[in-house]
């Protein structure tokens, strides 16, 4: 099945859909007033440390204190407590390992990486990986032999698919940029004088959509932005293995709309999901798991029933671990699958899961039936899932459902205007809630004037009251 990635990067709110063949496989958005720090190097100073913990809270930036292990100190021994490698006031290189949540600081690493087109640097490792896809057991030989000769004591490598194309030469080179790249950040870090600063910060839409062209070999791309267009077109010609085919797509039409795509927000909300047959799995997200229940309707009742089961079960399995990822639920799974009584048929199940797991772009640990026959597994949480980022408690139903929030609301007025602006002479009237106004505005509030200068028309505001987050637009003139 050929590959395909659209790209909303237009508007204030960036999206991307990853698909193969017709089915959609991943799907991330980036709100603008929730920025990913994952990646993003700091120069930061330990708040406290606690022992019965083994790990210190640190302050890096401006939100919460992150948490930092001290299996994430890559100097520290594997025994030794954690007040004997850190102190209260100590200034550290950091970076984000995993965002911040409502409860919880961001995850923080002392183990600081700095990525190349061929291998991921790690100055303070000792690690050399070399990535699975390169199959060729001479090539792996001779990398593995290269690092050797190269690295100093202490640092470590992850060999990337293009280091296979490398020269020995080009893989030098990489690895003395890398190098001088640690040394800038560690020049700023002793040089800043604030108690937290930033000392790399990277773009978490570009640098996703470039982890994801790296991951499939080649494709279709299509991109709405000439900015982000002309970036991937860099990307690919730096490396020559990547077959992708790049458009920048110039319509009016907001681009999701144009490739038959914009029920997709709908479709990875939906608690229901059907199968052929009357088959449904229900996912149901709460703060401590998600829970997913597995219905047959009919169909169970038919033929031979324990062999119906089994296949109803393996059908629904495949199902749930596709919407896992296209919907990026992370955390504690719980899946109550049809009862089945023989040992085979639970084998059967679990096997499947644990092939599908393996192939997650995220780690998965399957931990397999427990005695009240509900199957658990984790997946690994970077990033807010597209329920988290899309949804808030709703004020009518006191969180007991949830309704699209005012943000969300807002990036898809502005989309909806952006298409229709053709249409529109003179001005729009919009009727809506205090909370979509001023989200549309934006911090400084002035974003509709701005909107009105690109658009070349005028936006009014007309407040009403609702029980929810709600807008209409009214008239066009």
């Amino acid at each position: 099945m050929e590959n395909h990635i659209i790209i909303n990067a237009r508007e204030r709110e960036k999206r991307w859909l990853f698909l193969q063949g017709n089915k959609a496989m991943r799907y991330e958005i980036y709100p603008p007033d929730q920025p990913s720090k994952v990646g993003n190097v700091y120069s930061a100073i330990v708040h406290s440390v606690k022992s019965s913990l083994n790990a210190a809270f640190v302050s890096f930036d401006t939100g919460k204190n992150g948490y930092l292990s001290l299996q994430e100190i890559p100097w520290a021994a594997k025994k030794e407590p954690i007040h004997a490698v850190l102190h209260q006031g100590q200034r550290l290189m950091v970076q984000v390992r995993k965002d911040e949540s409502e409860t919880k600081g961001a995850l923080l690493t002392c183990n600081i990486e700095c990525t190349g087109r061929g291998m991921v640097y790690f100055p303070y490792g000792e690690n050399v990986t070399i990535s699975k896809k390169i199959e060729n057991g001479s090539a792996r030989q001779k990398l593995a032999a290269w690092a050797g000769a190269q690295l100093d004591q202490n640092e470590g490598l992850i060999f990337r698919t293009e280091a296979e194309e490398m020269t020995v030469e080009d893989l030098a080179k990489e690895i003395q940029d890398l190098r001088k790249t640690i040394k800038k950040w560690e020049q700023k870090m002793n040089t800043s004088n604030s108690s937290a600063t930033a000392v790399f910060e990277r773009s978490a839409f570009n640098d996703s959509i470039e982890k994801l062209i790296g991951q499939h070999s080649k494709g279709t791309i299509w991109v709405d932005d000439p900015e982000m267009h002309h970036a991937i077109k860099e990307t690919l010609l730096s490396s020559p293995s990547l077959q992708w085919q790049c458009e920048h797509y110039r319509g009016d039409e907001n681009i999701f709309h144009s490739k038959g795509l914009h029920t997709i927000d709908e479709k990875v909300l939906k608690k229901i999901v059907w199968l052929n047959d009357g088959i449904s799995i229900v996912i149901e997200s709460t703060e401590a798991m998600t829970v997913v229940d597995v219905n047959s309707g009919k169909l169970a009742r038919s033929g031979n029933n324990r062999d119906m089961i089994r296949k109803i079960n393996e059908r629904a399995a495949l199902e749930i671990m596709h919407q896992l990822q296209l919907r990026d639920i992370s955390g504690i799974v719980a899946i109550d699958f049809i009862n089945m009584n023989d040992q085979e048929d639970l084998n059967s199940v679990t096997k499947l899961i644990e092939k599908r797991a393996a192939a997650d772009f995220k780690h998965v640990e399957t931990i397999g039936f427990t005695p009240l026959s509900l199957f658990l597994l984790t997946r690994k949480k970077t990033r807010p899932s597209i329920d988290e980022l899309r949804t808030v408690r709703c004020p009518v139903c006191s969180g007991k459902g949830k309704v699209l929030s005012p943000e969300s609301l807002a990036f898809q007025l502005e989309r909806e205007l952006v298409q229709k602006r053709r249409e529109i002479d003179v001005g729009v009237e919009v009727e809506a809630t205090k909370e979509i106004i001023a989200a549309f505005n934006g911090k400084e509030g002035s974003f509709a004037k701005e909107l009105e200068g690109l658009l070349g028309f005028s936006i009014d505001f007309k407040e009403v009251s609702h029980s929810h987050p709600a807008y209409s637009i009214k008239r066009y003139s």
